[in-house]
């Protein structure tokens, strides 16, 4: 019981998800000034640098997968950042297309080079080095260096305190759901933003080893990898812990099951690259991962 308590008191500490959906007119979100760019970003991780800068307010459209902070849905929805429309993103008569590298298609990219639009594109490489010169590149870029330091700045506070949590201690057995309706739940392994976060929590994530990107597993496997501490994504529809483990009746089977270590965590995190809640996410779960620290 007091495992489960400590688990549940620091999941409330993970950024929730939402379903808010508000209306392009909104008046809340500024249109941009006369001396200020237009910008369209593509990919959650860049718009959501874009607003902890305070340039949220540039913004005139996102990609789909851009849902955070919730003023964001207040914005025109230009499709998902791998299949951009050049004739939809010049409607809007930007100045600047902010993406990452697997933005596209490329005759997208062309099509609005051709046309004089500034683009944008950063790598994605999933560590906090690249989430570092992500924030610093684009500060410069927006004329946010100031406002760049101090984000960074509380960003490397929250890793470093991370890391003295996780330092000297046993690295738990962390494995990270993408759970699926009807189907078993895909694991995260190396290359992925989960695997990169379980890491900087101070986790060990067995699926590393295994494979790339996300895999469905048979029961078996699950069983074999015995994760000490379970975290999900379920894409929003608002899975518990227990609706978890009843869908899925393996995972009590697991250490993470009989000891309720099964943390939900806001899935928005991981898309486009991982960003500025990294910081304060990765220790939410290091003192989930490391309870008596």
């Amino acid at each position: 019981m007091k495992k489960l308590l400590a688990t549940l008191a620091v999941a409330a500490l993970l950024p929730l998800s939402y379903s808010a959906i508000a209306t392009v007119t909104d008046a809340s979100h500024k249109v941009p000034a006369a001396d200020e760019k237009r910008i369209v970003s593509a990919g959650n991780g860049i718009t959501e640098i874009i607003y902890a800068l305070g340039a949220g307010d540039q913004l005139v459209a996102v990609d789909l997968t851009s849902n955070y902070p919730p003023q964001v849905n207040k914005l025109p929805k230009l499709g998902y950042h791998k299949q951009l429309s050049a004739e939809g993103i010049l409607a809007l008569k930007p100045d600047m297309l902010i993406g990452t590298d697997d933005m596209g298609p490329e005759t997208t990219i062309t099509q609005l080079e051709m046309a004089g639009l500034e683009v944008e594109s950063y790598a994605i490489k999933n560590s906090a080095k690249n989430i570092h010169e992500r924030i610093h590149s684009l500060a410069k870029l927006l004329d946010k260096e100031k406002e760049g330091e101090v984000l960074w700045k509380s960003i490397d506070s929250d890793l470093k305190a991370a890391k003295e949590m996780a330092d000297g201690n046993d690295k738990p057995r962390v494995l990270f759901l993408l759970a699926m309706e009807g189907r078993n739940p895909s694991v995260s392994g190396a290359g992925t933003e989960a695997n990169a976060l379980i890491k900087l929590a101070g986790g060990f994530n067995p699926a590393e080893a295994q494979f790339n990107s996300y895999k469905p597993l048979s029961n078996e496997s699950l069983l074999i990898l015995a994760p000490d501490v379970i975290i999900y994504s379920d894409r929003g529809r608002g899975l518990t812990m227990e609706q978890l483990l009843e869908s899925q009746p393996v995972l009590k089977q697991t250490p993470a099951g009989k000891n309720a270590r099964v943390i939900p965590l806001d899935g928005r995190l991981l898309l486009g690259g991982l960003g500025p809640r990294t910081g304060e996410t990765a220790l939410s779960l290091a003192k989930a991962f490391y309870p008596e620290s």
